[in-house]
């Protein structure tokens, strides 16, 4: 989310073209899985915990490279993203141009709100200091006491009994569990952990994990209504990847259990050898990309 905001923000500004941010934005939905990896490894000690905590861990990793298998190189030919982006930003603000002023209403609420906070605190820093303090400290006290009332509650019986009874609530659960906390690294990251438990299954977990990717795309957004409308567009193209992505494999009877398949794979594999998983993240993550860039330069 934040990678995609950065790149959005540098389109904005004229840093970057359209053309030259959407593989960089391809490639962030492929890093953005590495935090599922990571909290799957804390399983390992437990192999059959590890076992299913791996797949759900790797099937959002071979969703997305796969998309991205199918969709970067229909972008280089084609250019489908880019267009898509643009035709939607024509449709809403008529012909796109770069640095096109946009009246944002989020930057206009922000402005009114620090308005009020240094009348109320009569332009004093120090003041103003102690109430961003206040309010970071009230935030996260409320987040703990929301966390502690589900664990309480045994969530993980309510997730499966109604967030996870079917494909759509999966998906439509994901979806706003990453807008409300701007990360589908944390949104996929807390189910992990169910799933190494057995609570959830694989084919539970697979559209969730879909339903994150087109809810990270808010992030961007969000940003990019603070800037101007090319940002915007850049915006849009991170959200018909997702679109696009889930169009093609997911609902392509021929291609929707290859990612399910490769993840169990590579699960079963990685239990006879406890060290694929640090393997498979320093290749996957670290070593083909660096191969790519090195290769390019």
């Amino acid at each position: 989310s934040t990678t995609t905001s950065l790149i959005v923000g540098m389109v904005g500004g004229g840093a970057l073209t359209l053309s030259g941010a959407i593989p960089m934005i391809m490639g962030a939905n492929i890093g953005t899985t590495i935090t599922n990896m990571i909290v799957s490894i804390g399983h390992i000690n437990r192999s059959s915990e590890f076992r299913r905590a791996f797949a759900a861990a790797t099937i959002h990793d071979f969703f997305n490279v796969i998309a991205v298998i199918i969709l970067f190189p229909l972008e280089m030919i084609f250019g489908i993203l880019e267009k898509s982006a643009l035709g939607l930003g024509n449709l809403f603000f008529g012909k796109v141009t770069t640095n096109q002023e946009f009246h944002s209403p989020i930057k206009q609420a922000i402005e009114y709100g620090a308005d009020h906070l240094k009348t109320l605190s009569s332009d004093n820093n120090v003041l103003l200091i102690v109430i961003s303090v206040l309010l970071t400290f009230t935030m996260l006290f409320s987040i703990v006491k929301v966390l502690r009332s589900l664990v309480l509650h045994k969530v993980e019986i309510f997730f499966d009994q109604y967030f996870f009874r079917s494909a759509i609530t999966a998906f439509s659960f994901g979806v706003i569990l990453t807008i409300l906390v701007q990360s589908s690294s944390i949104t996929t990251s807390t189910i992990i952990p169910l799933a190494g438990a057995g609570v959830l299954t694989l084919r539970q977990i697979y559209p969730f994990t879909l339903g994150a990717n087109i809810g990270t795309t808010v992030t961007a957004l969000l940003a990019s209504l603070t800037l101007n409308v090319t940002a915007m567009v850049a915006a849009f193209s991170h959200l018909f990847f997702n679109i696009f992505g889930i169009l093609l494999i997911y609902l392509n009877p021929f291609l929707r259990d290859i990612p399910m398949k490769l993840s169990k794979w590579i699960a079963d594999v990685a239990m006879q050898n406890k060290a694929l998983p640090i393997i498979y993240l320093l290749i996957i993550f670290f070593g083909i990309p660096l191969l790519i860039i090195f290769l390019g330069s």
